[in-house]
């Protein structure tokens, strides 16, 4: 086995408790799913999941009208349109 490096990080307590729950129903240790979250950030480049600063939950219903109309679009004929 290569050398490892200690973390130290503070946490509330019961969040590690719940977590640490969690991750034995998982059959899984606090160090095993730390080390596959610093896996896929070196894998990635990048962190695993979304991460944003506020909520965009009022942005996604207008991206989601215009990507339906746009997708409508890409089911019309516009063919008539071309007079060459």
């Amino acid at each position: 086995m290569s050398a490892t490096a200690i973390l130290r990080t503070r946490i509330d307590p019961r969040r590690k408790a719940r977590v640490e729950k969690i991750l034995d129903q998982l059959g899984m240790t606090s160090t095993q799913a730390v080390n596959m979250l610093f896996a896929q950030i070196e894998r990635r480049k990048a962190i695993p999941f979304p991460v944003a600063i506020e909520d965009n939950r009022d942005i996604a219903p207008p991206i989601e009208h215009v990507a339906a109309v746009w997708g409508a679009f890409d089911q019309t004929d516009f063919s008539h349109l071309d007079k060459r």
